[in-house]
Order: structure tokens, then sequence, then C-alpha cells
């Protein structure tokens, strides 16, 4: 995950990402990231990534600005 804010979702070549996560369109700034980690089904539908997301809301802003920091 490192660098993933900013990034193209299902943009690494050498990651095998399902077909759903390369065409969503999404760039993972703050408001994406946490829309997704809220509820990754229906954020990317048809992705095939085992993930509930996170249901508390201070633990995703904890993690998105984690995630920034290290991008």
């Amino acid at each position: 995950m490192h660098g993933v804010v900013g990034r193209p979702s299902g943009s690494i070549e050498s990651f095998k990402y399902s077909d759903a996560m390369k065409g969503a369109g999404l760039t993972w700034d703050e408001a994406n990231l946490d829309k997704y980690l809220t509820d990754p089904k229906g954020t990317v539908p048809g992705n095939k990534m085992a993930f509930a997301g996170v249901k508390n809301e201070q633990a995703r802003k904890d993690l998105i600005a984690f995630l920034k920091k290290n991008s």
C-alpha cells in the first residue's frame, strides 16, 4: 500500500487486479479511500478482494493518515 494516495486504482502492472478494480476509474484520494474502506463491495462492485472494510470512522481516518504519510 506504500504510495497508494494519489495513484489510480488498478494501476500497478505487476499486480493481478480484478477487472472491476482495473476499470473502477478511481484515484485513491482521501475521499475515495474513505468511501472504499467504508464499503469496498459497494464502491467497486465485482471486486474479488475479500475485504469487509473498516466500519469505525476514527480507525478509517487513522488508516488514511498513515497511508498519506507513507505515499
